[in-house]
């Protein structure tokens, strides 16, 4: 953030600067597998799917989807890789589950990471801030 910037947040009274740690937890939880995993149209429809049928093995959740069962399952993978779903291996047969337990407890931490935007991050509050302050020193 740039210096001008800056001064115009600190015009407001009521202002106050998240700390560098705060501002840093807030920036990594951007950058993480999770909201990578979240953010395809192939993953959220077979985690819909999931979330309606339950458990079930990669055949039932590829029928009636347009791709390929391998690439179904390399999507199962990514997600599985994030935490999102689980597997379970019965006999030959692997089960995949959504983790109902840890997508909350992950969500929370986000938001938890990301309050001190709600300070930081107001939609062109500066320019409004620079038109008041620009105004009174007329």
């Amino acid at each position: 953030m740039d210096n001008k910037n800056n001064e115009l947040r600190s015009l407001s009274p009521e202002y106050m600067a998240p700390t560098q740690k705060d501002l840093q937890a807030a920036l990594d939880v951007f950058d993480t597998r999770f909201f990578k995993a979240l953010c395809e149209p192939t993953r959220v429809e077979i985690m819909r799917r999931l979330v309606l049928l339950g458990a079930c093995d990669v055949g039932t959740i590829a029928d009636g989807m347009t791709q390929d069962r391998s690439v179904i399952s390399r999507h199962l993978a990514v997600l599985e890789r994030a935490g999102i779903c689980q597997t379970r291996k019965i006999g030959r047969r692997v089960f995949y589950d959504i983790d109902g337990p840890h997508n909350v407890t992950k969500v929370a931490s986000i938001l938890d990471a990301i309050k001190p935007m709600a300070e930081l991050c107001k939609p062109f509050e500066e320019f409004t801030d620079l038109s008041k302050h620009q105004k009174g020193a007329a």
